[in-house]
């Protein structure tokens, strides 16, 4: 339904601010989005406009009851506004050329009706009238163009220039300003007074030169009647709908100024998957410029949302929907630049995308610099490799102190780090993560250098200074700060952004404060001295969060209690469309009883840096086997996307098919750890002096390939004495330790794990069900009834 409505029989001397005041006063409360007052060319008010509503509730209860009020002494009529190009509206207005030969035609039969009356019938001639009807404007062709007007002219300075030879018409294009455009058209009724006219060519008009040109299609030009928005749009879409074919974008203007990001992407968001969204705001009043950059992922979705979008009300205002322009590098296409640059421009471009780097990660080179200026040293004898011991056991001890440290200040700031253990979880479009900072940047520094490009609510930077945390106020700042930033030097090093994950703040940002309000906050200061202890006294009860807490700490406690899936209750679904999504999987199975989670199996995009492809395969979990073993009687063979679905009861551990949720940290069963993904060039004597920082080990075990010749299989298991020291050393080490540039991944290891165990897990890890054997006929019928 629509949020506009039209309003007519309004007085002439209406404004759109007495428009709106006499509509609020009717429908008190209710906001007014649009109302703009109908004029034609010549600057005529038509008696009506239209005023747009937020939504078409309000625009129903304002129509129904500002029907028959009167404004002044004139009595108005509301009606809801009809979307443009309804074929069941006929358009019709008293100015268009048709309705004025109409009225001619009328007012000539009503004065041979009063002359007849009169007596007077014989002193009309069928003549006369034919002759009245071939002097109308637009039948006899003989126009005149003039150009070279200057300052102000009118009808009676073209009349004045052309005297004694008296024009049929003159007409006087204007712009938008409703002033002169520099042209005038006059029209003769006859050859003789054309060719006349045409000799005062090069003639002066306020001391300008004038030039004549004849112009005789110009009559049939402009007298035929402007055709509907519509058709126009219609002659001019196959450019339009050929440019959106081809970007998938779209430029969306005439938005309603409260309208936001989240708003816009569930409206076109039901045509297909959006890549961007863009919504700036004006960096003085935080409120929207009133347009918008949509990107669809597929270019077929984006025509869909044109042809059926455009025209339409939205917030009470009708969107135009135009192409969309891709951005311009016109540095990435300079041949001559270096390799190094084009890689650099290559990385900005792919920034966007949503990496799962480390939070915590930290380069080899702050490292170094923090620990020098830690333990007051020079970075040299740090990275000296006589020293006594590894250079890469004490860059790795001296990486696990920083990142110890920065975990507890960003913990103690509000932030939640076990957000950014959600692998490709829903990413912020206000908050970024910025790594890799030098040492010695002071969190002002880096306020100033964010706020160039929008306003920054807060900034959260550990001690250390090598990783900080920034929130903007508005997405298409963060969006534009994020662009310019990432990747681009600072004090001699790159900056490396990445987009935080929902949920990263767990304190909400600080209220937007504008130039006035400071400016007004400012003086009420100066003029409220002498309350400042009871304002002291308020502010301490306004900040005053403990209750949140509480209710913090209670949803936690109930979502650690939620039912756990029971065993057996996961299905392995093959022969998936590559299309599939999660949410469609779920929804598939959802009526045989209640999933716990849907998920289908995808891989890294290797010709997209940060995207995932479907592998064409997925699994299912219900809360209880029962409806697992009945999904499979009922949906076996059953078609999705146009596949055919083969289902089997799946082995798999809960932990591999809930796919990429939370990281957990697994439970510790001894004293004995797992590390994986140690780099090749390190031996048992570093990975030792590592571990035996944090205890007494029992033994260092580094399995080798063939037979105990060569290099090591990359992964090693470190036994303490006790649990405790173990524990210690999981946790101080987990979170970023890197070992010649490689982070060690470490996993809690079983007592009686061995070297064969480890090579069945992996194998089961690889496949679908596990190992295979074999399983009789009379076993798989009796699962299946």
């Amino acid at each position: 339904m629509s949020s506009r409505i039209i309003i007519k029989s309004l007085p002439r001397d209406i404004t759109r601010d007495k428009l709106v005041s006499h509509v609020q006063k009717i429908c008190p409360g209710v906001e007014v989005t649009d109302c703009n007052l109908k004029y034609t060319r010549d600057g005529v008010f038509r008696k009506f406009a239209f005023v747009g509503f937020n939504s078409s509730q309000d625009a129903t209860t304002t129509c129904r009851k500002l029907n028959g009020t009167f404004i002044t002494t004139t009595k108005i009529q509301t009606d809801m506004a009809a979307d443009v190009g309804d074929g069941s509206i006929k358009a019709w207005s008293k100015y268009s050329a048709r309705a004025k030969m109409k009225e001619l035609a009328e007012g000539g039969k009503k004065k041979n009706n009063d002359a007849e009356a009169d007596g007077e019938t014989e002193m009309t001639k069928p003549q006369d009238v034919e002759e009245k009807e071939e002097a109308k404007p637009g039948r006899t062709g003989f126009v005149i163009k003039m150009k070279g007007f200057s300052g102000f002219y009118s009808e009676k300075t073209v009349k004045e220039f052309f005297k004694p030879i008296k024009p049929l018409k003159i007409r006087i294009p204007r712009n938008a300003q409703k002033k002169p455009m520099g042209v005038a058209f006059v029209e003769f009724s006859t050859e003789k007074d054309l060719e006349q006219a045409m000799g005062r060519n090069k003639n002066f008009i306020n001391g300008k030169k004038i030039f004549l040109k004849k112009s005789a299609e110009e009559v049939v030009e402009k007298k035929a009647s402007a055709p509907p928005v519509w058709e126009v749009k219609a002659k001019e879409s196959e450019a339009q709908v050929e440019s959106i074919g081809e970007s998938g974008r779209l430029f969306v203007r005439n938005l309603w100024f409260g309208m936001t990001e989240e708003e816009l992407e569930k409206v076109f968001g039901k045509f297909g998957p959006l890549a961007e969204v863009v919504l700036p705001v004006d960096p003085l009043t935080k409120k929207v410029k009133g347009f918008a950059h949509v990107v669809f992922v597929f270019p077929e979705h984006a025509l869909k949302a044109y042809t059926e979008l455009d025209y339409t009300s939205l917030h009470g205002r009708l969107m135009h929907i135009l192409p969309g322009r891709e951005n311009s590098s016109e540095d990435v296409s300079n041949e001559q630049s270096s390799y190094k640059k084009k890689k650099d421009l290559q990385q900005k471009a792919n920034s966007s995308n949503s990496h799962n780097w480390n939070a915590l990660f930290l380069g080899a080179n702050a490292v170094a610099d923090a620990m020098a200026k830690k333990y007051n040293t020079d970075k040299s004898r740090i990275l000296d490799s006589d020293a006594k011991g590894s250079v890469g056991v004490r860059m790795a001890l001296g990486e696990t102190q920083i990142v110890a440290e920065t975990r507890d200040f960003l913990l103690s700031h509000g932030v939640a780090l076990d957000s950014f253990g959600q692998a490709a979880g829903e990413r912020s479009k206000t908050v970024i993560l910025v790594k890799n900072l030098p040492t010695g940047v002071t969190s002002d520094e880096l306020r100033e250098i964010f706020s160039r490009h929008g306003s920054v609510a807060r900034v959260v930077m550990p001690p250390t200074g090598i990783t900080a945390v920034v929130e903007y106020l508005e997405p298409s700042e963060a969006r534009q700060g994020f662009l310019k930033l990432n990747f681009s030097k600072f004090r001699s090093i790159p900056l490396y952004l990445e987009w935080a994950p929902m949920g990263v703040f767990s304190t909400p940002a600080p209220s937007p404060v504008t130039k006035v309000e400071k400016k007004e906050e400012k003086e009420e200061d100066m003029d409220a001295k002498e309350g400042d202890e009871d304002d002291k006294d308020d502010n301490n009860n306004d900040g005053d969060d403990g209750g949140n807490d509480d209710g913090q700490m209670k949803t936690e406690q109930d979502e650690s209690t939620e039912p756990e899936p029971e065993e057996g209750s996961t299905i392995f679904v093959k022969n998936l469309n590559f299309a599939t999504t999660d949410e469609q999987l779920r929804q598939h199975f959802c009526d045989v009883g209640t999933v716990q989670s849907a998920t289908v199996a995808k891989k890294k995009d290797p010709k997209k840096p940060g995207e995932l492809l479907s592998m064409g395969y997925g699994f299912v979990q219900f809360m209880k086997k029962a409806e697992a073993m009945e999904a499979l009687k009922m949906l076996q063979n059953s078609d999705l996307e146009g596949h055919k679905l083969e289902l089997k009861l799946s082995t798999r551990p809960a932990s591999q098919v809930r796919g990429r949720q939370k990281q957990v940290a697994t439970k510790q069963t001894s004293s004995k750890i797992l590390v994986r993904n140690i780099p090749f060039e390190a031996n048992k004597k570093e990975i030792e002096e590592l571990f035996k920082v944090f205890g007494e080990l029992k033994f260092v075990r580094l399995p080798k390939k063939l037979r105990g010749t060569g290099p090591h299989r990359g992964f090693a298991f470190v036994d303490f004495l006790t649990k405790e020291d173990a524990k210690r050393a999981f946790n101080a080490l987990c979170h970023s330790t890197h070992l010649y540039g490689r982070r060690l991944v470490l996993e809690w290891a079983e007592a009686e794990e061995s070297l064969d165990e480890l090579r069945r897990k992996t194998a089961q890890h690889f496949s679908d069900d596990g190992p295979k054997k074999k399983v009789s006929k009379s076993s798989i019928m009796k699962d299946l009834e």
